[in-house]
């Protein structure tokens, strides 16, 4: 009976990982209230993500993404960031983190 109770407790707490996945904040550093949005989609992206399984365990077969936002920039050919956004999907097993600046 021990042995099934702290069974379900570790099982839930592993499920329970997404929820209580912590993220480090991010403040967006650029100014943009000269920015003309009335042209978001002429806006190019680049993202880098991490996908982490229960919440905390980096999943290294997820969709691969540049290590570091420099280099997805780098690769989308954005010249001038004009805006720097994260983005979190949370499921039950797993979550995903990305980090996506726009700009032209």
């Amino acid at each position: 009976m021990i042995k099934q109770i702290t069974l379900f407790i570790l099982l839930s707490v592993c499920l329970c990982g997404c929820g209580i996945y912590v993220t480090n904040n991010y403040n967006n550093t650029i100014d943009i209230t000269h920015t003309d949005f009335s042209k978001i989609k002429d806006f190019k992206k680049a993202s880098t993500c991490s996908f982490l399984v229960l919440g905390f365990i980096p999943w290294p077969w997820a969709d691969k993404t540049p290590d570091t936002l420099f280099e997805a920039i780098e690769q989308s050919g954005i010249k001038q960031v004009v805006f720097i956004d994260k983005t979190f999907d949370y499921h039950i097993t797993h979550a995903r983190s990305c980090v996506n600046a726009y700009g032209h």
